[in-house]
């Protein structure tokens, strides 16, 4: 039986959806615009916040209209590189496809809050109630992070051996 890279990319991917949507719906039914609840002490909060820049201050001070043609551009750019590099994927590039269904899960959910909301939601908080330390984030911000950081791991494993096959042995 031939393994599918499918098994792993599209659930994975509807799953990063969901769960983003479903936390940011439960921010928005029970937190108050801007505020926070405490979850776990001083390390964990909810929050609802709403974020009409990108990351690092992408597209800030633009029109609502022309921020959301931008990220709309962004999103279908973004969207067809990773259908194109999925594509190209080995049937049991399992790992890969994780990878690049954690981006395109993040993508497809930013883009949902971009068209519904007109700003991207930001749910998640870590430190003090009290205190602005870290910036709030939503789990699209997380799948995408971790999609990255696992197709950087894949990409240096498999040259890491590569390179291993290519030594002489003594």
């Amino acid at each position: 039986m031939v393994r599918s890279k499918r098994l792993v990319f599209f659930p994975l991917c509807i799953l990063v959806v969901v769960l983003d949507q479903l936390g940011k719906l439960h921010a928005a039914r029970t937190i108050a615009l801007g505020s926070r609840q405490a979850v776990l002490a001083d390390v964990l909060s909810i929050a609802h916040v709403p974020v009409e820049a990108g990351a690092f201050g992408f597209l800030a001070g633009w029109p609502p209209g022309a921020q959301l043609i931008g990220f709309a551009l962004l999103s279908i750019v973004t969207t067809t590189i990773v259908i194109s590099f999925y594509r190209g994927l080995a049937p049991g590039e399992f790992g890969s496809a994780a990878g690049l269904a954690a981006i395109l899960g993040g993508i497809v959910s930013q883009a949902i809050d971009r068209l519904r909301v007109g700003a991207s939601v930001d749910f998640i908080e870590l430190g003090s109630v009290h205190a602005e330390m870290l910036p709030a984030f939503n789990l699209a911000d997380v799948a995408i992070t971790l999609g990255v950081v696992t197709l950087i791991v894949e990409l240096l494993a498999t040259e890491m051996a590569a390179r291993a096959s290519e030594r002489p042995r003594p």
